[in-house]
């Protein structure tokens, strides 16, 4: 299992994953809307993605989009997607992934790295409680969206 840094030169092995993780969670783009918004993010360096390639082939990813921390006065970063392949899952992607990018947040001097997941998502939690996230039940987390 290796662990890259994803540049625009690898949006073909980028984007398949980030489409199935969009329909993983129900949601349908057309194949050039996920193409620029990908695109975007690696051109502007306002996401870092990082994708799993487990025998030449790319099986999972995970975007981190940096943020700041008020009260640290410090850099934070939003682990706003993580997705494994099915047909590759329980090979460690998930974890490698996570570690990685807890590598890369130190490095940069991050104050933390936060995540959100489903009440119901119980694997992931487990994951992020096995490498060391803590759930935040001291905050409560609001959101309104826009269409």
């Amino acid at each position: 299992m290796e662990i890259q840094y994803a540049m625009k030169a690898d949006l073909e092995k980028v984007v398949p994953l980030f489409q199935g993780y969009l329909q993983f969670y129900g949601r349908q783009f057309e194949e050039q809307e996920v193409v620029t918004f990908i695109k975007k993010r690696l051109t502007n360096e306002d996401a870092i993605i990082l994708y799993a390639e487990h025998e030449g082939k790319a099986i999972g990813f995970t975007q981190l989009y940096p943020s700041f921390s008020s009260l640290a006065l410090k850099r934070a970063y939003i682990l706003n997607d993580l997705f494994v392949e099915e047909s590759h899952r329980k090979l460690g992607a998930a974890r490698a992934l996570m570690e990685e990018a807890f590598v890369f947040c130190e490095q940069m001097g991050a104050a933390y790295i936060t995540l959100e997941t489903h009440p119901d998502n119980v694997a992931a939690q487990k994951l992020y409680e096995d490498i060391g996230m803590q759930r935040d039940d001291e905050y409560w987390h609001y959101t309104k969206e826009f269409k």
